[in-house]
This record gives structure tokens, C-alpha cells and sequence, in this order.
């Protein structure tokens, strides 16, 4: 997640006084991205939901439908009994500007973090688009959860019996097979192995109607052929 709109490591949001903001449905995309949706009625923002994704810190959305009032100034603030909080105020009748945060967690890796917005008046939608990955440097042919995965356009790097864990979310974790082939396949001196492996999928983004992973990571479990390294990663097409 990064900071943004001004927003620093902190959050500090822009204050207008006398504004009356419409009434109705309003919506944002978070600078990670993610949803935001609440409505405004009686002075109040009614059932604030949003998004957010820590990566291997794990994923949140609001589910409570509650709401908040609107402070003289514009400002307003939901903590969900969670932790996570959304705040925002008004600079306009049509505009908000503010942020999600995530508290600290336990977890190493994991501090406190942020995530700008703006909204404005309309419906949000918290659909997600579809998440897949290239399964083929040949075809570049986009898949979701695949199988296999063909890594090398010689066939000497493949991937198979892949078995997925949070496929969809922003890491993507597998366990299976991969065949490592050193030389073509009828050269003399030509070694294969296949040896266990672990898969992680990361870089997951929007393009187009769909979620795309760009980068892939993995670990060989096991011998693997002269010139083949036990750990390695690339980015995707």
C-alpha cells in the first residue's frame, strides 16, 4: 500500500468549512486500487465499506452497515470493531478526499498502512475482475489457476500438477511439479529432471476486464540439471 494525496506516512486530510455534500450513493478507487462506497444522508456517512489487501499480511472488507456524522468542518471518520478505519472530509459538494488505514499487525512485515482517495457522488461497485496469469511464453495465453505453466519456449522449463492457494488475491501460492531439461532433446548429454516445486505469483494488476500476476517466483525441491538454480523468479507477459 502506498501514501498519497498528501497523505505521508500519517493521514491528514484537506477540511472545508459550510460544505454540504450530496446526498446519495458516492464511490472512490484507493491509490491501492481497491473499493471504496458509502452514502450520504441527514448529515451522515451511511455504511462506509472498502477494501483492503496487506498482501501475505492477509485481505479485509467492512461488512457492518453503521454510520457516522459529519463534523462542522466536513470531516468524518468509521473504525470498524476490527481495527481497519476510513476516513475522509468534504472539500466540496461533490468532493471528498481521505483514507484507508490499516492498523499494525503482529505479523513481521506488517506496520501500519495507508491508502489515499477521492470520492465523488455514484454508485461503487465491489465486484472483482477476473485474476490470471500467463500459463504459456509461446501463446502468452492468460489463465486462471492453471495447471501448467510453460516457462521456457524451448520446453525445457515447464511446470505441472500445480495445486493454488489465494489465487485472486495480491500473492498467489502453489505446490507442484516442474520438468528442468538441460540440452534439446535428442543431444547427446541431455539431462531432465523433475523435481517438487513452490510457486508464488505477485505484481497483480488491473488490465483491461482483467487482474493479471506479472511476476512469478518459485523454489526447485530437490537435483535439478547443471546450469538449472534452486531459486529464481521473472516477470510475466
Amino acid at each position: 500500500m502506498i501514501c498519497a494525496l498528501a497523505l505521508g506516512c500519517g493521514v491528514t486530510v484537506a477540511r472545508a468549512e459550510d460544505v454540504v455534500p450530496v446526498e446519495g450513493s458516492w464511490h472512490a478507487t484507493t491509490s491501492a486500487g481497491l473499493p471504496v462506497g458509502f452514502e450520504v444522508s441527514g448529515g451522515r456517512v451511511v455504511n462506509p465499506r472498502f477494501r483492503f489487501d496487506w498482501g501475505f499480511c492477509g485481505s479485509f472488507e467492512t461488512a457492518a452497515r453503521d454510520s457516522v456524522s459529519i463534523e462542522p468542518d466536513g470531516h468524518w471518520k468509521y473504525v470498524d470493531p476490527r481495527g481497519p478505519s476510513i476516513e475522509g472530509a468534504f472539500v466540496a459538494s461533490d468532493r471528498v478526499e481521505g483514507a484507508v488505514t490499516a492498523p499494525s499487525r503482529l505479523t513481521p512485515g506488517c506496520p501500519e498502512t495507508h491508502a489515499g482517495f477521492v470520492a465523488t457522488p455514484g454508485e461503487a461497485t465491489f465486484e472483482r475482475a477476473e485474476a490470471v496469469v500467463e500459463d504459456n511464453v509461446r501463446t502468452q495465453r492468460l489463465s486462471q489457476r492453471p495447471r501448467r505453466m510453460l516457462l521456457a519456449r524451448d520446453g525445457s522449463f515447464k511446470l505441472y500438477a500445480l495445486r493454488w492457494w489465494d489465487f485472486g488475491k495480491s500473492t498467489a501460492r502453489a505446490g507442484g511439479r516442474a520438468y528442468l531439461r538441460r540440452g534439446c532433446r535428442r543431444c547427446p548429454g541431455r539431462e531432465a529432471r523433475r523435481p517438487r516445486v513452490s510457486v508464488l505469483l505477485d505484481n497483480l494488476t488491473q488490465q483491461g476486464d482483467y487482474r493479471v500476476y506479472l511476476r512469478i517466483r518459485y523454489v526447485l525441491h530437490g537435483p535439478v540439471p547443471r546450469g538449472f538454480a534452486h531459486r529464481g523468479g521473472r516477470f510475466l507477459g
